[in-house]
């Protein structure tokens, strides 16, 4: 519990620092061997909208593979918005160990904006930042996925 806590810590601070500095890190650096290395595809379920209409309540199944050549012990998926300046949604627990050309299934529901539900829907995708223990630190990775939608039932 108090290892997540202080992942969660590390992830809201890399959220707001590293990130962001992750794009002027010339080629080459420390990060590069995490390029790419991550990706996946995710499904929306269970949405319920809140009485007031203002949020929404929507579980997002995530399938995270590692393409890398590094096993990822501690590691943990944050969920950001699809604004230009995205913020921090929430986070799942820590994957304890996630293997080198392997996956894990990650599942938490969270809760949006109608407005940021809307915009997933029309194809805005939420960022997905994978932090990845390094040290005392953690590096930041970006997840590629993209959504799954399951065909309508009664459909061929």
């Amino acid at each position: 519990m108090l290892r997540t806590s202080v992942w969660m810590c590390v992830g809201l601070l890399l959220i707001g620092c590293a990130v962001p500095m992750a794009a002027q890190q010339p080629a080459g650096a420390a990060t590069s061997s995490f390029t790419r290395a991550f990706n996946g595809y995710y499904e929306l379920s269970n949405v319920a909208v809140a009485e007031d209409s203002s949020q929404v309540h929507v579980t997002m199944t995530l399938t995270l593979r590692n393409a890398s050549k590094t096993e990822v012990a501690g590691g943990i998926v944050a969920v950001l918005s699809s604004e230009p300046n995205p913020v921090l949604i929430g986070s799942f627990s820590a994957i304890k160990t996630l293997p080198s050309k392997g996956q894990a299934t990650l599942s938490k529901t969270f809760t949006i904006s109608a407005a940021e539900y809307k915009s997933w829907q029309q194809g805005h995708a939420p960022v997905l930042q994978f932090l990845v223990p390094s040290g005392s630190t953690a590096i930041a990775a970006g997840i590629q996925a993209y959504q799954f939608v399951p065909p309508a039932k009664g459909t061929d």
